[in-house]
């Protein structure tokens, strides 16, 4: 059985053993009243957001990958992933993950929408299932995706390729925005990430847009453009208030890095953002960092690159403990207003779109660091202000798209994937390789999970062709040109 189908299957077994067992007679006593035959879009979305969530942000993912490779965070033991070593059974997770689960969901979240003619069902759905596509492309460029969730009809879906896989995400962002309504019926309490604000169910739509178009900005540059502005001119995120972001209520529900905090702990933060948030008197340190447990005082960051360590775990800095011991209930910041500010930033210095890209940049910066506002290390007004003063941050047209990306890539601090993401296509900051890397260069993909290569080898065979050999780690995916 293949994974594409395992989640559909899963939802009907109930059905089908049940019909298999009964006779006219039986009806009533074989009818299971806790095995339901069909799962309401209201049960369907917050398992597929809570799903892709706890897949995009976890310590596995994130922590041992994404946030390791644009030298966020570190591996202070079991370095594998610092050496360009990926374990084959953790790519084929990471697959699953998304298919299996948070892809079937949303995927049956639209079709009953359109079935029952219900606009928020099918505009919610695609705006989420966009989102979850976004990440999965990104990872691994081609991709089965309009196949890929037919079910049973098709076991081995074509791979698309990356271009018309974001073709179609843009395409379903705008349509999914259009359909929501606002005096139409929501999720009730399934709504875990806006409670029925289709306004900002909308907004979310249009910053992702955003971001999608800026990352084929150096491979495609008039589409992007296009669909930038299209995006922008529809009505971003206006605020803090309108982040897209996951709120844990507690156990069973709990942010995946509080509960790696429970249990094994051995992450810390590179040296790359130590260093660079202290020669910039960046406050956010205090957050984003705690000091090294050796002296309790001196922030240290572990080279990223390196797995022969030169001391013990207690001479690095750990990640902040807004999100270790004092994350339980830490929300996860899946995109945010200070993000889709730098965006337009970089959008007005390329001159898409009108406005004073500095000033852009100097409000993304504040963003940044107010939406962390009530937490404890959080950055004051006062050290907001200093920071914005100083020469060395004060928006410079000359090098105002390297100050752009610099900040992005602070903000994005265990922001899942998207640091990385970032870094692959603006090559900003320039990261330089670790010692112990054994590849040509630091990674820049996830490798494709090896049942595909037995399950749907043809397709993924042509994949690979199209994308000129690329499947190990160093390939690039399609927009990423730096």
């Amino acid at each position: 059985m293949d994974s594409y189908s395992i989640a559909k299957r899963a939802l009907v077994a109930g059905l089908v053993l049940a019909l298999a067992a009964c006779d006219d007679s039986l009806t009533d006593i074989n009818t299971n009243p806790n095995a339901p035959t069909d799962v309401g879009a209201e049960f369907l979305l917050p398992q597929s957001i809570r799903g892709a969530v706890e897949a995009t942000f976890g310590a596995g993912q994130m922590l041992s990958h994404t946030a390791i490779w644009p030298q966020q965070a570190v591996q202070l033991q079991y370095p594998d992933e610092e050496e360009g070593s990926v374990r084959a059974s953790r790519m084929q997770s990471y697959w699953n993950n998304f298919y299996v689960g948070p892809l079937m969901d949303v995927q049956r979240v639209i079709e009953k929408g359109v079935a029952d003619s219900n606009v928020n069902y099918e505009g919610v759905g695609r705006i989420w299932k966009s989102y979850v596509f976004h990440i999965v492309t990104d990872l691994w460029g081609d991709v089965p995706y309009s196949e890929a969730l037919i079910g049973d009809s098709i076991t081995t879906p074509v791979y698309d390729a990356q271009k018309d896989i974001y073709t179609g995400m843009i395409a379903d962002l705008t349509t999914g925005a259009g359909k929501l309504s606002s005096a139409a019926t929501g999720f009730g309490s399934g709504d875990i990430l806006y409670g029925n604000d289709m306004v900002k169910w909308g907004r979310f739509a249009n910053s992702l847009r955003m971001r999608l178009a800026m990352r084929m900005s150096e491979v495609d540059p008039t589409a992007a453009k296009a669909a930038f502005i299209a995006a922008y001119s529809a009505g971003p995120f206006q605020s803090n208030a309108d982040n897209a972001k996951l709120a844990w209520p507690g156990s069973p529900y709990e942010n995946p890095l509080y509960e790696n905090w429970t249990g094994r702990d051995d992450h810390g933060v590179s040296a790359t953002m130590i260093d660079t948030l202290t020669s910039l008197s960046d406050p956010r340190r205090e957050l984003y960092a705690e000091p090294a447990t050796q002296d309790g005082t001196t922030y240290r960051g572990q080279p990223s690159g390196k797995i022969t360590q030169e001391f013990s775990l207690a001479y690095y800095s750990r990640i902040g403990n807004y999100w270790r011991k004092d994350g339980k209930s830490t929300p996860t910041v899946i995109m945010s207003y200070s993000e889709v500010l730098l965006l337009a930033a970089e959008a007005a210095k390329l001159g898409w779109i009108s406005g004073d890209a500095g000033a852009l940049y100097t409000a993304g910066i504040q963003a940044s660091m107010e939406q962390y506002a009530g937490a404890t290390n959080a950055p004051t007004a006062a050290e907001i202000t200093a920071y914005l003063a100083q020469s060395a941050i004060t928006y410079n047209a000359t090098n105002g798209l390297d100050q752009i990306h610099l900040q992005q890539w602070i903000g994005l601090f265990m922001g899942g994937s998207e640091a990385w993401s970032n870094v692959r296509r603006t090559d900003s900051p320039n990261l330089v390789a670790g010692p112990d890397l054994t590849l040509s260069r630091i990674p820049v993909r996830f490798s494709y999970p090896a049942l595909e290569e037995s399950l749907n080898k043809d397709n993924l065979d042509a994949a690979i062709s199209r994308q000129g050999g690329g499947k190990a780690l160093i390939d690039r995916v399609w927009w990423d040109v730096n």
